[in-house]
């Protein structure tokens, strides 16, 4: 029998939690609020517990006095209709201490006073005698003054003390003065683990507040089964004074009612055919309920989710539509010539006619399969058979080829499969289709053929394919292949390919085994260049075997592997190591389990031999089996040894289960007697005598683990089981992997059993049961009310704001109904679900409250005062004004705002700005202020250049608008071809004078670290075609500027140059070269000004302060700027003469530039010269443009026209 060892939680399974019961007013909320919270018995402040507690006065009124300084008066003067309602509602401060409506400080005594009834029903018959004794006995025990007040129907107490006797004496009484209830009521099995929590610690908070004893059996109640909601019921007992128990049920029930509010139902699709079929979208299921169907599992399943009873409506309906769907779908089969199988494509006729097509899949068979309803399979079928009607399909038997050599022609197939060899001809005649043999079929082919597809009014096509496909065949002889079989594929085919990839580009090769199990055969095949005569059959066969002499190193390592032959007739080998039998699988494990290698080729090197190799170890072990196997062989050999009595049961197994997974393992016949009364039993194995020596070790060693396999149980509610698990189960098998145990997690009970080794076992629990906690501490719930009208403000835009709420707090959200239901339209109000935990779910629901607060402060106002004239200034150019309003309004924290401004053409004449009413007034206050300071500014006028009019507006108009933001000032630059040339701005006096003078210090004035006279004839080469410029910049942190030269120093750099029309080769020439002198061209200036900006970058930060410490100083850094440019200026002096390079194939320009424009580089560096390599959109494109010395220039060519050959 197994061991059981139960879980913590087991013990909680019979609970029993007794606690003094009491009784509470029903016209008072404060006994069950009181009842709600847990009470503090290691002496907690009083402000932590939720029972009302006030400054309440003495009876009698002669020893403390009411917030107004009037006696209050006791007993008889006390209404009828009051309650303890009326006291409930004076507020406390937070140190429990009761704040009076008429003072404005509250008072300062340590005591606190609590005020609670009783009915007289639920007290016990006692004498006064009995009574004053008891409450004696309690103002002595706990240091307290207690009063009372009795009326018909109850009796009201008055208790004060210090905070921590108050609650202490009130559960005394309580608990000699009411008389105990019982209750009962049912609940579903499912939600015990939930009720009674993790170690007990939910039903023990709840007993524990409510003071009442709690029974949860573990049986639960026969008769009670609920097929739909899968689940038994069970009985809870409640015993404790009548309120503490309504509370308890009631807080129970809303256990029971968050665990039971949800539902998920899987159906199995049993039968797989429906599976393509299934839409169920078109299921009239309830809105709520989520249906998924899952193709990837076996069988295919159907998972609904959702409300319960939608659920099981949904799971009837579902079942429903799958009969009806099973009714329509039928199966058919066609027979299709093999030529013809092309023809039938699957996706198209999945397509068109939404029916299934399954191909034969075993050579020789020419049966397709038809899925789908009846009148949709007949139309596929009778459209496939019409598209033949309009095809021509021929067949082209290459294997006729070479002298009947077939297998040449199949070695041809898999080398135009690998190669894409065909793809050349394909794209020349697209409307040809060229069908290959399938590669699996390859080996059972007795003729080798291709087939040629195309419509019927491209036959022509089909005839030039099949001349090009039959050159083709001809010219690829079998004098070109060498087939290489020495080689053990299993163990060295990654080190063939490794060495044989060096050389493919030309010589090709084919690893058989790639495609054919077992098969060592190597394919070489060598190319021969078009450009070249073809090479005699020898010359072929040293190409061939300089490539088979690279594998020498290869075969000299399985060389030195261990080898053994074994003789065995072939009928044996496969009988008792064929691909159906277990024993070479057996060989191989117990090879495996040794940590060494080996592997068992039948039928090599001859038919009735078998070939061992491996590493010695796994040669010897695998040599002494099948040495074995060859000396037993038979089949009906028989061993009997003995397992221990107890471990029987576990080794058959439920019905057999585990015996007949040793009889397919091991391939034997079993009998174990299960009457036997010994300790111990006899186990007889039939069957070759290898396979049972396995078998034997096997049976021994799981006997002895299972005599110490015990199963643990851990209670886990349902909701949780998919977290534990994991996705797909990952987790849980990480769990079996890591301790050798078996995890079940039930689809009916909470009961989560793990099975295996004690060790194993114990340390699978624990694991599990601490992530089990950690999920049930962020497990926690709370409901918090949002009004309708601010849901999509706490959703935000596409679930940003809410999205943003789980992140930050790491909690769900989940809004329990929508907006539109008539619950929420009736209420005003949805209830949002947050989980996680507490102190998440407090700081998120905060967050929440806020939005909400800061939703409801919205407002809109709209200004009609304001004159259209001033729209455009209150926006700004580009609306950087209105941006910098809304800014300084705190607006960019604010996701919903809007203020609208309309056209100043526009009818409408009224500014809308809604938001937070703190956000309306600034920017009102704003716009007021732009307008009156619009009302009172002045325009200026400012000299400036028209060649500074650029730097005045900046990039994109950002240097203008960074001055009307900082200065509050309107700027008008006029176009260069105005006749206006002045600039104006406008604004406040002050604030125009701020602005020009900005204007003029840092923005028009020349600034510039150096100065470079260049001359213009010399400017192109100088700047390289603006390459110079980038070396500056990247190498020195230069910028160079050219003043109100710019736009003559861009034309000067780009390449100005006439091709002559002699350059061209003839059309036997693949490059010719033209050189010339170069004739000057006069400039309009003399002189490019060159100005360079250093303007360094610092990287300290990231490079650290060294980096800083080695940094060049500016002057150094411009004096080697300056050196280079003067270098330059001192080459284009001695420039006279121009080459231009013609290229036939104007695509190899791409290696004269070279990666990253590396190669040309290098010919401009080694030369001195300027090249301009044209570009594909160039008028003319196919010809290299060279400028410098005439010795530079002679070389850059002859360096160009090595590279384009």
């Amino acid at each position: 029998m197994s061991e059981i060892t139960p879980d913590v939680a087991e013990d909680y399974s019979q609970i029993v939690v007794d606690t003094p019961p009491s009784s509470a007013d029903d016209s008072s909320k404060l006994a069950g609020q009181t009842i709600e919270q847990t009470e503090k018995s290691n002496g907690e402040e009083a402000a932590t517990a939720p029972a009302v507690k006030v400054l309440f006065p003495r009876l009698g009124g002669n020893a403390a006095a009411s917030a107004s300084g009037n006696a209050v008066s006791w007993g008889s003067t006390l209404k009828s209709g009051s309650s303890v309602n009326s006291v409930s509602s004076l507020s406390h401060g937070k140190n429990g201490r009761a704040s009076s409506p008429g003072s404005a400080k509250p008072l300062r005594s340590r005591n606190i006073q609590e005020v609670f009834s009783l009915d007289l029903d639920a007290q016990y018959q006692i004498t006064k005698t009995e009574f004053s004794s008891i409450v004696q006995s309690v103002k002595q025990k706990y240091d307290v003054s207690v009063e009372s007040t009795l009326s018909k129907t109850s009796r009201t107490f008055l208790i004060s003390g210090s905070s921590d006797k108050i609650g202490l004496a009130k559960r005394e009484l309580v608990k000699k003065l009411t008389k105990p209830v019982n209750v009962t009521f049912e609940v579903p099995s499912k939600t015990r683990s939930a009720i009674i929590g993790s170690g007990g610690k939910t039903i023990r908070a709840i007993s524990d507040a409510a003071g009442v004893k709690i029974v949860v059996p573990k049986e639960v109640d026969e008769g009670t089964y609920d097929s739909d909601l899968e689940d038994y019921s069970v009985t809870i007992s409640l015993h404790g004074d009548a309120e503490s128990v309504l509370v308890a049920k009631s807080k129970i029930l809303d256990v029971v009612k968050e665990e039971t509010k949800n539902a998920k139902i899987v159906l199995p699709v049993e039968d797989s055919k429906l599976v393509p079929f299934i839409d169920l979208e078109s299921v009239e299921i309830p809105a709520d309920v989520k249906a998924q169907l899952f193709t990837n599992n076996d069988p295919a399943e159907i998972a609904l989710n959702g409300p319960r009873d939608n659920v099981k409506l949904a799971k009837v309906k579902v079942i429903n539509y799958l009969n009806e769907l099973g009714l329509k779908i039928v199966v058919k089969k066609e027979k299709v010539p093999f030529k013809f199988h092309p023809l039938v494509k699957p996706s198209e006729l999945n397509e068109k006619f939404h029916v299934e097509v399954q191909a034969p899949s075993i050579s020789g068979d020419d049966q397709f399969v038809f899925i789908g309803s009846s009148d949709n399979v007949n139309e596929a079928i009778v459209y496939a058979k019409n598209s033949s009607k309009f095809h021509t399909v021929e067949s082209l038997e290459i294997s006729k080829a070479h002298g009947k050599n077939v297998k040449h022609a199949k070695n041809l197939i898999l080398y135009f499969q690998k190669y894409n060899v065909l793809d050349q001809i394909t794209e020349d005649f697209p409307q040809v289709q060229v069908v290959l043999p399938k590669v699996e079929s390859i080996p059972a082919l007795e003729s080798v053929s291709i087939t040629l597809i195309s419509n019927n009014d491209a036959a022509d096509a089909i005839k030039t394919v099949r001349k090009q496909i039959v050159a083709l065949v001809n010219e690829l002889s079998p004098e070109q292949t060498l087939t290489i079989s020495d080689l053990d594929y299993h163990l060295f085919h990654k080190d063939i390919k490794q060495i044989l990839v060096s050389t493919e580009s030309d010589v090709p090769f084919i690893q058989l085994g790639d495609c054919f199990p077992g098969n060592d055969d190597i394919l070489l095949i060598t190319k021969i260049n078009e450009d070249d005569f073809k090479p005699s059959d020898d010359e072929l066969k040293v190409k061939l075997e300089s490539v088979n002499q690279q594998l020498e190193p290869i075969r000299k390592k399985q060389s030195l592997l261990a080898s053994n032959v074994v003789s065995l007739a072939k009928k044996e080998q496969d009988e008792l190591l064929g691909e159906s039998k277990v024993t070479l699988n057996l060989i191989n494990e117990a090879v495996s389990h040794a940590g060494a290698h080996a592997l068992i080729k039948l039928s090599t090197p001859s038919v009735n031999q078998i070939t061992i190799r491996g590493d010695d170890h796994g040669c010897k072990i695998a040599s002494a089996a099948v040495k074995s196997i060859v000396e037993n062989s038979s089949t009906e050999s028989k061993i009997t040894f003995q397992v221990p009595t107890n471990v029987v049961s576990r080794l058959i197994g439920p019905k057999g289960a585990n015996l007949q997974q040793i009889r397919e393992k091991f391939d034997v016949q079993t009998f174990i007697p299960q009457d036997s009364k010994d300790e111990n039993t006899d186990v007889t194995l039939t069957g070759l005598q290898y396979n049972l020596d396995q078998a034997k070790t096997y049976i021994l060693a799981e006997a002895k683990k299972w005599s110490d396999i015990i199963t643990k149980e851990l209670i886990v509610p349902m909701k949780y089981h998919r977290t534990l698990s994991g996705p797909q189960g990952t987790y849980r098998i990480r769990l079996e992997n890591k301790y050798s145990v078996f995890i079940r997690f039930p689809k009916d009970s909470e009961l989560v059993t793990i099975r295996g080794p004690s060790r194993g076992v114990k340390a699978a629990y624990d694991e599990l049961k601490a992530l089990l906690d950690f999920e049930i501490e962020n497990g926690h719930k709370e409901l918090l009310k949002v009004p309708v009208d601010y849901v999509t403000r706490v959703i935000g835009k596409s679930g940003e704001t809410i999205n943003d709420i789980k992140a930050e707090y790491g909690v769900e959200l989940n809004f329990l109904d929508k907006t539109d239901s008539e619950k929420a339209k009736e209420a005003g109000e949805v209830e949002l679900e947050i989980t996680g935990s507490r102190s998440s779910i407090k700081e998120a629901a905060n967050k929440v409250k806020s939005i909400i607060d800061q939703a409801s402060n919205f407002e809109t106002v709209t200004l009609e005062d304001i004159d259209s004239k001033y729209y455009s200034d209150i926006i700004g150019r580009s609306g950087s004004q209105l941006k910098e309003i809304i800014s300084k309004a705190g607006g960019d924290e604010i996701r919903n705002k809007r203020v609208n401004i309309p056209d100043a053409s526009s009818e409408d004449k009224v500014i809308t700005i809604f938001g937070p009413s703190d956000f309306v007034k600034k920017v009102v206050k704003q716009i007021k202020g732009v307008v009156s300071g619009l009302e009172n500014s002045i325009t200026e006028e400012l000299n400036i250049p028209q060649e500074k009019f650029g730097a005045l507006i900046g990039p994109a108009g950002s240097v203008r608008r960074e001055l009307e933001t900082e200065f509050k000032v309107r700027i008008h630059v006029p176009n260069k071809n105005s006749s206006d040339e002045k600039v104006t701005v406008s604004g406040s006096p002050a604030n125009i004078e701020s602005c020009k003078k900005k204007i003029e210090k840092e923005i028009i004035r020349d600034s510039f670290d150096l100065e470079i006279a260049v001359p213009a004839k010399y400017h192109s080469y100088v700047s390289n075609s603006g390459l110079i410029f980038q070396t500056l910049r990247n190498e020195f942190s230069i910028d160079v500027s050219h003043g109100n030269l710019t736009r003559t120093a861009q034309s000067l750099s780009r390449a100005n140059y006439k091709v002559p029309e002699n350059v061209a080769g003839g059309e036997n020439e693949s490059s010719n070269v033209l050189i010339q002198s170069v004739t000057e061209t006069e400039a309009k200036v003399d002189t490019i000004p060159w100005r360079l900006t250093y303007s360094p970058i610092d990287l300290s930060d990231v490079l650290g302060e060294d980096y800083k410490k080695d940094e060049e100083s500016k002057d150094q850094v411009l004096e080697k700027a300056s050196k280079l440019i003067e270098d330059r200026i001192a080459e284009a002096k001695l420039v006279n003469t121009e080459g231009f390079v013609w290229s036939k194939d104007a695509k190899k320009f791409n290696s004269i530039v070279g990666p990253n424009g590396r190669n040309i580089r290098e010919i401009r560096n080694a030369t001195k010269t300027v090249i301009h390599v044209p570009r594909k959109s160039d008028k003319v494109n196919n010809v290299i443009y060279v400028l410098g010395s005439e010795e530079g220039v002679k070389k850059a060519a002859e360096l160009i026209c090595k590279r384009l050959k």
